[in-house]
């Protein structure tokens, strides 16, 4: 296996660990490269709660991945 499959595996794991709207919002935003307000509109908040899911759940990737 490479190193490149082992990280993206982690990051895998890692994300498996968010609750759904903090993954959901980091897919939405670096996956699938939406806006702020796009991303907002897929889960149905507003565009301020998507940057707070987001860093939130970046600062728990970081934590998890940390470990």
């Amino acid at each position: 296996m490479s190193n490149t499959t082992g990280v993206a595996n982690e990051l895998l794991d890692a994300l498996a660990t968010l609750p759904y709207r903090q993954r959901a919002a980091l897919v939405l935003r670096f996956y699938d490269d939406l806006s702020e307000a796009d991303s907002a509109v897929v889960l149905g908040c507003r565009p301020g709660t998507v940057g707070s899911l987001v860093h939130r759940g970046l600062a728990q990737l970081k934590r998890v991945i940390e470990l």
